[in-house]
């Protein structure tokens, strides 16, 4: 990692924008932040996305960001960094929110309608990523609680669709509050795919958990 003086090496102003993409979000997607940046920063933008990759491992190489895997997608985790540096990548206004919004949408596959015929294609990706948020919820209670409970497992299934029903705020809320350790995952998907998507998620491992004695 680059250091200056025993302190991290503090981003270029291009990196600083492909930080600024983050928005409020600390978990996304290359290709959100991609699509993102590319509506953010119009000055600088004009990029493709194999250079746009350079610039987050020099950001990865600065100790910024880390990256993680999500269902096969690569995502990147936004670090904690010194408060000087935190004020300039939050969004600054309105405007910057709704460019955000549109580089997301950009990069959004179709979401689950009410009218949507459930596919087998479609059950087995929102499967996989049921695990994904199950084995993230699995290594939390065993950290936090030492031992991996199904009943808890079902129990926070059950809770999360109640909250979900609610609002998409009202199942953060209920992260936060309780599983915090599955906070990433649910973000990244929720983004991606939605909030049916999710609760067709929620459903099928809540059903899953079910097939294990408590």
């Amino acid at each position: 990692m680059p250091e200056r003086g025993g302190e991290t090496e503090r981003p270029t102003p291009l990196e600083l924008d492909i930080m600024r993409s983050f928005g409020w979000a600390i978990v996304e997607t290359e290709d959100a932040l991609y699509q993102r940046y590319l509506n953010l920063s119009a000055s600088r933008s004009l990029m493709l996305q194999d250079e746009f990759r350079s610039h987050l491992k020099a950001l990865e190489a600065k100790g910024y960001l880390a990256p993680m895997d999500f269902h096969g997608k690569r995502a990147y985790r936004r670090l904690l960094i010194s408060n000087d540096i935190g004020k300039e990548i939050l969004p600054k206004d309105p405007l910057d929110e709704m460019r955000l919004a549109l580089g997301s949408r950009k990069v959004q596959p179709t979401r689950l309608q009410k009218s949507t015929r459930i596919t087998p294609e479609l059950i087995q990706e929102s499967e996989l990523v049921g695990t994904e948020i199950q084995n993230a919820l699995e290594r939390w209670l065993k950290k936090e609680v030492g031992r991996i409970s199904k009943g808890m497992l079902h129990a926070h299934m059950v809770n999360m669709q109640a909250a979900l029903k609610e609002s998409e705020e009202a199942l953060f809320d209920y992260i936060r509050r309780e599983i915090p350790g599955v906070l990433s995952e649910v973000g990244v998907a929720l983004r991606m795919y939605g909030p049916d998507f999710m609760m067709l998620t929620l459903k099928l491992t809540e059903a899953n958990v079910k097939k294990y004695r408590f």
